[in-house]
């Protein structure tokens, strides 16, 4: 896969944190394909089929630009990658924070351009 998030309006570029434990599964995946929601501080699109387990390495807070995989608390079957590029609605004003945790599988290398994407687009990582 193509370290690429690309949509109708915005084309961002990522770089893999190849130290994390679940990168070649995301990498190995065929297109991830999604439709964005956009909330305070951060972009997200949910994902029903990429069902990678937890390693350890997951967490709450992450900076700015990071590429999270998150798993859902409350529904076993959502699954959702969200990139990170402010203050996110859970967040303490300092850093990016998620709703429950995940893991970092990645950076935005111009993550100025995150806040651009807008709730509807359609989205394609890869």
């Amino acid at each position: 896969m193509q370290p690429i998030l690309q949509t109708e309006t915005t084309k961002l570029s990522i770089v893999w944190d190849e130290s994390c434990g679940i990168i070649n599964q995301i990498k190995n995946a065929e297109t991830i394909e999604g439709v964005a929601t956009h909330i305070e501080g951060e972009v997200f699109f949910y994902q029903y089929g990429l069902d990678i387990p937890f390693n350890g390495e997951e967490r709450e807070v992450f900076d700015v630009g990071d590429v999270v995989y998150w798993r859902s608390q409350t529904d076993d079957t959502k699954f959702g990658i969200l990139f990170m590029y402010g203050n996110t609605t859970y967040g303490d004003a300092t850093k990016p924070r998620t709703s429950s945790p995940g893991i970092k599988i990645g950076h935005v290398v111009n993550y100025e351009a995150i806040h651009q994407i807008q709730t509807g687009e359609k989205v394609q990582l890869g």
